[in-house]
């Protein structure tokens, strides 16, 4: 499979690059990079562009393209045509308080893309640290495998964490949500379940691993976590269907942690 790099401009797009390469090389995987111009005019600076970003590019370049049109629409119509299994974009940058409610290019591609998304922030040059989010949903088992095998492959140590939401409905069968780690696995509650599965999917993996809990606003914890616990990389988990609901449901959690982590975001399909 391919890794699909959507180059913003050089040098901004520099971080993205190089993020996008190492993660394709971590996994095999060709390249393939793709700029979107909005104006015709713009295409033949493009082309130039995408030239000179090959040579930060470590895997093997399978594809260049540029073009033109709206580039959300562009990047969600070429990863739909391509045989790309993940999108690498630039994290889009707050600036003013009301950047928080615009529905960005980073926004609009993390949201509908029916693969696996990367939200590039920094560039960094190996994974030390991976944060693997599990949030016990259809897809979170999806999230510990994608987890496993970059924290395998980069030789980085992993922390599987789950955050137990302040209105914890979903989890009948907990007595009291004061429950220290060690208790709440005791249970046999389906969440308890799903932990001690991803904490032995990892070991199987053989990767370095802890597992850890937090209390309160979930994305509020993931970014907590993520800035105590100086990670390279956060993987977090998104539906494989886009429609209304799917987008209100990951509008209260994703888009926060994308805009506000101190590093960069995997954001997860569902096969």
């Amino acid at each position: 499979m391919t890794v699909l790099i959507c180059v913003s401009g050089i040098p901004y797009a520099q971080a993205t690059i190089a993020l996008g390469s190492l993660v394709a090389g971590l996994r095999g995987s060709s390249v393939a990079l793709l700029k979107v111009v909005e104006h015709a005019a713009e295409e033949e600076t493009a082309v130039s562009m995408l030239q000179e970003a090959r040579q930060f590019v470590q895997s093997p370049v399978e594809e260049t393209a540029v073009t033109l049109g709206t580039p959300a629409k562009e990047i969600l119509r070429k990863a739909e045509e391509g045989h790309y299994d993940l999108i690498v974009v630039g994290a889009h940058a707050i600036k003013k308080l009301w950047d928080q409610f615009l529905h960005s290019v980073t926004h609009k591609v993390a949201n509908q893309a029916t693969v696996s998304v990367l939200v590039a922030r920094g560039e960094p040059t190996a994974f030390k640290r991976i944060l693997i989010c599990a949030s016990g949903f259809a897809n979170s088992a999806q999230v510990i495998r994608a987890g496993a095998a970059l924290a395998s492959t980069a030789n980085a140590k992993a922390t599987l964490l789950h955050v137990v939401e302040s209105i914890p409905g979903m989890y009948a069968g907990l007595d009291e949500m004061e429950e220290t780690l060690p208790e709440l696995l005791q249970t046999d509650t389906p969440l308890s379940q799903h932990l001690k599965w991803g904490a032995e999917y990892l070991l199987q993996a053989q990767v370095s691993a802890e597992l850890k809990l937090r209390r309160g606003i979930v994305s509020d914890e993931v970014l907590a976590e993520a800035q105590d616990g100086q990670y390279d990389l956060i993987l977090v988990g998104a539906r494989a269907e886009y429609n209304v609901l799917s987008s209100l449901l990951m509008g209260q959690v994703a888009p926060k942690i994308i805009d506000n982590a101190p590093c960069s975001v995997l954001v997860v399909r569902s096969d």
